[in-house]
């Protein structure tokens, strides 16, 4: 099996400004992880790396299959304006929205005309704004005029995927707030069969909306019930850590598992809460599988423990497939 790795959340270049460790980084990474299908690149808003495009460009296997996602550019947009997202009613706050993602589609054809192929599968976008901030609103409806635009668009045969991040429930503080799984689903629904369509479940933030390892499961049969699940991301949380926070969405790494170097006690993010979940889907069938994991603290790690945590999380995947007998 083949995974996604979110490399850019344990890269140097979250703190540091060094292009010569953060390319020691990722020649680490290669060399210790084998089965890297490909990256979630993470679209800043208008480059694909703090460095330039260009230098991610030339460090990515030609032969990988990779995943953009939008939601860093959608989080660093929302900083300067909480109006903004696919699903607000606020107009100005979605045509921006729309044409940050435009910047993303030029992005990806970028990427395949440099490599010479179809170098993305999946474009992951997210339902922002939050609504529960005072004089913010989101709707189905506004998603939906969004959606259709974004995907007049040629994306190459990438499909275009919602990943869920939690939406607010009652008075718990939320982390992103963005729509609920079921308002996604049901605009995903009046698209699916048009378009090529689905939704990605991050095991953390689901774990954070419903403060439960229970939700992840939920979001994922909700998901499969209705024909739409496209991928799985697993990243960890804690209901109370020091580094990582009380079910704060900072991509903890996975709970102990026997030898593992790199793993958190505090997560909950174990062995049997990710089996629970894969074990409910063939993961040959969904369109990828992968892991995004933060390495703390964030300015003081070694490259040995970047790379550590990513490859000790994909180790304990495989061996979770292993056990359910998946190639």
């Amino acid at each position: 099996m083949k995974y996604i790795i979110g490399a850019y959340t344990t890269a140097p270049s979250l703190a540091a400004n060094d292009k010569l460790i953060e390319y020691e980084f990722y020649e680490n990474l290669i060399e210790s992880i084998p089965n890297i299908r490909g990256l979630e690149i993470p679209f800043w808003g208008n480059e694909i790396h703090q460095f330039g495009s260009d230098y991610l460009l030339n460090i990515i296997d030609p032969d990988w299959e990779n995943v953009i996602s939008c939601i860093p550019g959608t989080m660093l947009n929302l900083a300067k304006n909480p109006k903004f997202g696919l699903a607000s009613d606020d107009e100005n706050g979605r045509i921006e929205a729309i044409a940050m993602h435009k910047r993303a589609n030029l992005v990806l054809h970028k990427m395949n005309k440099y490599y010479g192929k179809k170098a993305v599968i999946a474009v992951q976008v997210a339902t922002a704004p939050s609504s529960p901030v005072e004089g913010v609103h989101s709707s189905v409806d506004s998603l939906l005029m969004s959606m259709q635009e974004i995907l007049s668009w040629d994306w190459q045969g990438a499909k275009i995927v919602i990943e869920h991040c939690d939406s607010a429930v009652g008075c718990t503080k939320f982390e992103k707030g963005f729509l609920t799984i079921e308002d996604e689903i049901k605009t995903l629904i009046k698209l699916n069969g048009i378009y090529d369509v689905g939704i990605t479940i991050n095991w953390a933030r689901s774990a954070i909306e419903g403060r439960s390892v229970e939700t992840p499961i939920e979001h994922i049969q909700l998901a499969l019930d209705n024909n739409i699940l496209s991928g799985i991301m697993f990243s960890g949380v804690s209901d109370n850590d020091n580094q990582y926070g009380s079910w704060k969405d900072m991509h903890m790494p996975f709970s102990q598992y026997q030898d593992m170097r790199y793993c958190e006690p505090k997560s909950l993010l174990s062995y049997e809460n990710i089996s629970n979940c894969i074990s409910l889907v063939n993961p040959e069938i969904v369109d990828y599988l992968g892991i995004k994991i933060l390495s703390m603290p964030i300015g003081n790690c070694s490259i040995d423990r970047r790379v550590g945590v990513n490859r000790d999380a994909i180790t304990i995947l495989n061996s979770i497939l292993d056990k359910l007998h998946v190639s």
